[in-house]
């Protein structure tokens, strides 16, 4: 039987050359790597739903297991690893308390969503009932919460962290990695 295989996407070649460990990038780094996926995950999910019922379910069916893991583990690293690290270099006279709690409302806020949309795509995905224009304009607005979120840390965390976390910080960080894809595999 011949399979018609599609050639490895722009995305997938920056996620292996990112994984790489003879990359030698940072936390940091591969988180904003991981940042570009979910821009251009993001990017996808802002298209008109002109596809056919096939390609919807399978587009669907991506974008559930996207949410309920490839998101979350995203958002995790950033609450579990990036803002404490950077809590505990912060200056006197950095005021960034505020923008720190609203980082962390709204990421649970993400959370919450992302789940609930990626059962939704998850049901559509197995047949069941579902608009399929209604679901990408829920993915739609998703993504546009997304892209807000983060332009403001690209504006605000990202540089804050280039700045203030040293190589000390970044084996932390990276021991950390290793220990959360332990508990994940």
């Amino acid at each position: 039987m011949n399979h018609l295989a599609f050639p490895a996407t722009a995305m997938g070649r920056i996620e292996t050359a990112l994984s790489a460990p003879e990359a030698g990038l940072s936390p940091l780094d591969r988180l904003i790597g991981r940042r570009l996926d979910l821009q251009a995950f993001c990017a996808i999910l802002k298209l008109p739903p002109v596809v056919g019922a096939g390609l919807a379910q399978a587009l669907a069916a991506a974008a559930a297991t996207y949410l309920s893991e490839d998101f979350l583990l995203l958002v995790a690293e950033e609450e579990d690893s990036l803002l404490p690290l950077l809590q505990r270099r912060l200056l006197l006279g950095d005021d960034m308390d505020e923008l720190f709690r609203q980082l962390s409302d709204e990421h649970s806020q993400d959370r919450a969503q992302a789940l609930g949309l990626a059962a939704q795509c998850q049901d559509f995905a197995a047949g069941g009932a579902g608009d399929w224009p209604d679901l990408c304009d829920a993915l739609g607005q998703f993504a546009e919460r997304q892209r807000r979120h983060l332009v403001w840390e690209d504006a605000t965390i990202i540089p804050l962290a280039r700045a203030r976390l040293s190589e000390d910080d970044m084996r932390k960080w990276r021991s950390q990695l290793q220990t959360r894809r332990a508990r994940h595999v």
